[in-house]
């Protein structure tokens, strides 16, 4: 890939991440969904992977660190409302085997 298609790339990853951490924001201040949620949890998280890889291309490396570390941070809750989701979900209902 050329410098200028890795910096587009780049550039199109980091606005993504940050797009997603705005609306991530937005929602939850509009009550459209909850903190503990998943759809939170996860544009939070992508947000700040997408906003971690670009801020580490471009040598950012204080803003990079906070974004590394807000999506350590976020992994716990993501992987806890995923785990919450799975064992909610109703068992099937036995075959019968006449």
């Amino acid at each position: 890939m050329t410098h200028i298609g890795m910096t587009w790339a780049t550039a199109t990853i980091g606005w993504s991440g940050a797009t997603s951490l705005l609306l991530a924001y937005l929602l939850l201040l509009g009550h459209r969904i909850a903190a503990d949620g998943r759809v939170y949890l996860s544009l939070n998280f992508l947000g700040s992977a997408g906003l971690a890889v670009c801020t580490s291309a471009a040598h950012a490396w204080p803003s990079a660190a906070v974004n590394l570390i807000w999506l350590v941070i976020g992994a716990g809750p993501l992987v806890r409302a995923a785990t919450r989701r799975h064992s909610r979900r109703p068992a099937a209902p036995a075959r019968r085997l006449d």
